[in-house]
């Protein structure tokens, strides 16, 4: 009975703050800078890239961390995104703008200017599906704490409290000559012990953490949107 009852003040919570999250868009403005967005969908399924893919990346990097039935919802969300982006923006408007880089920072107006369409902008500018996948799945898998970014070591240690997995994990403070890739080696150290790893992205510095048996599967499962992870 407590069990149950945890698991559902636990869902009850994670709508009320993920899902249910709404704006006061009078103080908005939007405002796009692109001139045509592409009027065309990604090739999603024509590339080999099927909806069970993100079923396993996020069961693999969610098991612990969230229920089924809250992982179906992040699952639909990045599926959408990656087969329609202009209905993704459209059906998740709210959600889409929060992904934004610049949410919530004003202008010198005071003003919180954002861009109407931002998944099909970022789908419009760039010419390959797998960048927009990548950079889409990556705002989608930060917004809900499963992956960060750290491109040097202060950052990479501040950056650990934004995943769910490790933010009750106190790491040492980097040494003075540590980089990002080097201060990762000491953080694995640690999160070995608990039987974890942290993997971060080839030339960019996108970072998560897995239980070490499930880092060769994720490394195979990104790999398919040609996303490389590896441990430092």
């Amino acid at each position: 009975m407590k069990r149950t009852l945890l698991s559902i003040l636990t869902f009850s919570v994670f709508h009320l703050v993920v899902f249910a999250q709404t704006t006061d868009y009078s103080k908005v403005i939007f405002s796009s800078k692109i001139y045509e967005y592409k009027d065309t969908e990604p090739r999603t399924q024509e590339l080999g890239i099927d909806k069970d893919l993100l079923v396993d990346i996020i069961d693999n990097l969610g098991d612990s961390l969230y229920t089924k039935k809250q992982q179906k919802e992040i699952i639909d969300k990045a599926w959408l995104a990656f087969t329609n982006p202009k209905m993704f923006d459209f059906v998740y408007k709210d959600f889409a703008v929060k992904t934004i880089n610049n949410w919530g920072q004003m202008n010198a107006k005071g003003e919180l200017v954002l861009e109407p369409n931002p998944y099909l902008t970022e789908w419009t500018i760039n010419n390959d599906e797998f960048p927009y996948f990548q950079l889409a799945l990556s705002k989608i898998l930060k917004h809900f704490s499963l992956i960060t970014y750290g491109d040097d070591a202060e950052s990479v240690k501040s950056s650990f409290n934004e995943l769910l997995i490790t933010k009750n994990i106190n790491f040492q403070d980097p040494k003075d000559d540590d980089w990002a890739y080097s201060y990762l080696e000491t953080v694995n150290s640690k999160l070995a012990e608990k039987g974890l790893v942290a993997l971060v992205t080839k030339g960019y510095y996108n970072i998560i953490v897995c239980k070490i048996e499930k880092k060769d599967t994720l490394t195979e499962l990104f790999k398919k949107i040609e996303w490389d992870f590896i441990q430092p």
